[in-house]
């Protein structure tokens, strides 16, 4: 490119800008700005200038998403509260609150069985591994594992459907009129929820001190009794490696359901947010 003509798109570039920038100051010189609170000697043209032209909020992609006060219960921000979607692995939740409801010793140990894997998808745990339930259960909430998780609902001697009978009845404990729950996975979209049902679920989940406690660790290793290896878990809320105060938190993702996101977490007061996220069509946009 010619050096007259780099000299020409710059004039162009800073003729523009002065005249962005006067025109923004003379017409806020007459119309009050959402930034009223701030005084003139807060903010200098050239900041009010970006905050004009970039966006105030952001523009969630997800389906539907929910923020509530987790001590007074009040709504702070809603989307689509009440379309029923799918809600993937955060069923897991539901099926481990459902499964400490039968009050485990989370000391015995169970054997990962081939009914277990059979069309569970890619799982750390192999047929015929003998691990703790307090093991199990670290690797369905951290690693939202298929394979622990049926090992973990079928620990309780109750049939798969008597299973999935407790967790519609949860739900509908928790008066979630638009909630269903077919299996304790959340590998089947007929796992279904609202916002403004399911963020009921989550607050009950990250009240319980082990889920909440075992959803906020990065890492966690555990020796299975009957081989000689160290299984390494990492989560997969990657909220939990940022300055985030996070007390609660479950990921979830099938085709069906787009990315999904639980969370409870607290401001530098100690001020507490139950939030919900469905449908986000990145993992990168859930976040």
């Amino acid at each position: 490119m010619k050096t007259g003509t780099i000299k020409i798109l710059v004039c162009i570039i800073l003729i523009w800008f002065v005249s962005a920038t006067y025109s923004y100051y003379i017409f806020s010189k007459n119309t009050p700005t959402r930034f009223s609170y701030l005084s003139e000697n807060d903010e200098g043209i050239f900041s009010r200038l970006w905050s004009k032209i970039t966006p105030g909020k952001v523009k969630l992609k997800a389906k539907a998403a929910i923020a509530v006060d987790a001590a007074t219960g009040k709504v702070v921000f809603a989307k689509n509260q009440n379309h029923q979607l799918p809600i993937a692995s955060l069923t897991k939740l539901t099926t481990a609150l459902v499964f400490l409801e039968t009050n485990p010793d989370l000391s015995n140990v169970i054997t990962i069985t081939e009914s277990d894997k059979n069309g569970s998808g890619k799982s750390k745990l192999c047929s015929g591994e003998a691990i703790t339930l307090n093991d199990c259960l670290h690797v369905s909430l951290m690693c939202s594992d298929n394979v622990a998780t049926r090992a973990l609902a079928r620990s309780t001697g109750l049939s798969e459907d008597e299973f999935v009978f407790l967790m519609n009845k949860l739900a509908a404990d928790l008066g979630m009129k638009k909630t269903c729950f077919v299996e304790p996975t959340g590998l089947m979209a007929g796992n279904v929820s609202t916002a403004i049902d399911y963020v009921k679920l989550i607050k009950r989940a990250f009240e319980n001190e082990i889920i909440a406690g075992i959803s906020t660790k990065k890492s966690y290793q555990f020796k299975p009794r009957n081989r000689n290896i160290i299984h390494t878990l990492y989560n997969t809320n990657r909220l939990l490696y940022s300055d985030w105060n996070i007390k609660g938190g479950k990921t979830g993702y099938i085709s069906q359901s787009g990315y999904c996101l639980a969370l409870d977490v607290a401001d530098d007061s100690g001020r507490e947010i139950t939030a919900l996220l469905l449908g986000s069509p990145s993992n990168k946009h859930r976040y």
